[in-house]
């Protein structure tokens, strides 16, 4: 039957990953620092494009299993109010303003009136900015380029997205395209027991309507959905690198992916990278060779030539954001630990639980549940996205987890009543995912209209930047105020912002 192999899978992902990291090289870096980075890239890429897949089995993704794939990844897309054409979650401010702004302004991105470059993980939109851009080129105005680059913006999202339900099907060793929707169907409807912990806690007030992930205050597990309708463009990219260690476990590409993770998604970088080195340190001690391993995957060209020259340019301009890391919070409300307990429990340790008798020996599972344990006590920001975005790669490995569960042990006998718990558990869970449909239904059917989008800011040229509806400034968290004595704007930016 006609299709692709698994390798080519991995090469389509990682070329679609790759790309808006060498374009970033080319345009914020300065002619001959872009150079040799972008040179020291593409020998990386080229190094790892080699053995890409060359471990992999003969799996074949049939064209059938392709079609429904990205026939699935357009309705989440639709829905999720990616292009502009559907009611748009209250993130979308900033997201259209950012893509405005990648499509009108030269690159690197300057904001005169503001007096501060752009700096944010805005990798994502870099592709489809391009399309915008060239619109500009050929005579259109800004709405209209504005609007064919939301087109392939959406174009952009749904291939990426269809690539990660390739992947799932990968993972669980399905045939055929009635087990990949299956196995897609459950993972993006995944979400821990929100709703409980929501009507537990409903006396406090939720930030937005028909929106359950807030239950917990500070603390928040956000459910698939709540990923791909309020941060697109971490929640594919993240899936991707993630599905790449999970599937290939090609610890020679590691070192490589990483600043390509952190470019794309800076919080989920910690958890993929402690994923990183947990693999990689027990396919060490497993190696028959130590020192063999450690030269040939462990200081790999791709690894070497990611971690040491692509990701300290990252790390530098992301280091110049105003926000950035302002101090180190400790999240343990010492007042309510009944709160975090519940917390816990809810989001992720009924499934583990349930999970516990069929993967306890799993390196991915075990190391899934001990990251999800730590990563509440850790608060680097206000809003405490750490705990919202570094929690995403575990608890997609929790979906999978949950997703191979009910395929594999569909017959198992001793397993019988925790399949029926998790089945359980996971329709409990949808509640949240349901939620977030319900959301733009209801505001669409009551304006009688649909695209009902988000983008009162429209540009982040201003010298202060109001947050809609909550009203405070945002702009320390898209700017670098002392950039003219950073490091990457002083040495390594390109030289017309200066």
């Amino acid at each position: 039957m006609a299709g692709i192999q698994v390798k080519t899978l991995y090469k389509n992902t990682y070329l679609y990953l790759s790309l808006p990291l060498f374009i970033f090289l080319l345009s914020w870096l300065d002619y001959e620092i872009a150079a040799v980075l972008a040179s020291a890239f593409g020998v990386g890429f080229y190094k790892l494009w080699q053995n890409i897949g060359k471990d992999s089995d003969n799996q074949c993704l049939t064209l059938p299993m392709i079609w429904w794939a990205l026939g699935f990844a357009v309705f989440w897309c639709f829905f999720a109010g990616i292009g502009y054409f559907y009611y748009q979650s209250w993130d979308y401010h900033f997201r259209n303003a950012v893509f405005r702004d990648l499509i009108f302004y030269d690159w690197p991105v300057f904001y005169r009136q503001a007096n501060t470059p752009l700096v944010y993980y805005m990798g994502f939109w870099l592709i489809p900015a391009l399309f915008g851009k060239l619109a500009i080129m050929m005579g259109a105005n800004l709405a209209t380029a504005f609007y064919i680059g939301n087109i392939f913006l959406f174009i952009y999202a749904a291939i990426g997205l269809a690539l990660v339900f390739l992947h799932i099907a990968v993972a669980i060793k399905a045939n055929n395209y009635k087990k990949l929707l299956l196995a897609a169907f459950i993972f993006m409807f995944f979400s821990g027991a929100d709703i409980i912990g929501y009507l537990f806690f409903q006396e406090m007030q939720q930030p937005f309507a028909y929106h359950l992930d807030w239950w917990a205050t500070f603390m928040q597990y956000s459910s698939m959905a709540t990923g791909i309708f309020w941060v697109f463009n971490q929640f594919i990219m993240v899936a991707l690198i993630l599905f790449l260690i999970y599937n290939e476990r090609a610890v020679r590409s590691f070192g490589f992916l990483m600043p390509i993770s952190l470019f794309f998604a800076p919080y989920p970088t910690a958890t993929l990278g402690a994923l990183a080195v947990i693999v990689a340190i027990n396919q060490w001690l497993k190696s028959t060779n130590h020192e063999e391993f450690f030269w040939q995957n462990i200081f790999s060209i791709p690894n070497l030539l990611g971690v040491f020259w692509i990701l300290p340019a990252v790390v530098l301009y992301f280091m110049t954001n105003s926000e950035g890391m302002d101090k180190l919070w400790y999240v343990f409300d010492f007042t309510t630990p009944s709160r975090l307990l519940l917390f816990m429990v809810l989001e992720f340790l009924l499934y583990a639980a349930v999970l516990w008798q069929a993967y306890r020996k799993e390196l991915f599972f075990k190391a899934t549940v001990i990251l999800l344990v730590l990563i509440p006590f850790f608060r680097l920001d206000q809003q405490n996205n750490f705990c919202m975005r570094a929690s995403m790669p575990a608890l997609m490995l929790l979906a999978l987890f949950t997703v191979k569960f009910l395929f594999e042990k569909f017959k198992c006998k001793e397993l019988k009543l925790n399949y029926i718990l998790l089945i359980l558990l996971i329709l409990i869970g949808s509640a949240t995912p349901l939620m977030e449909f319900y959301r733009g239904l209801h505001y669409t059917f009551d304006a009688r209209k649909i695209n009902l989008v988000k983008d009162e800011i429209y540009t982040l040229n201003q010298p202060i930047v109001r947050m809609p509806v909550f009203g405070w400034s945002a702009n320390h968290q898209y700017t670098a105020q002392n950039y003219r004595t950073d490091i990457f704007w002083h040495w390594l930016a390109n030289r017309n912002i200066q």
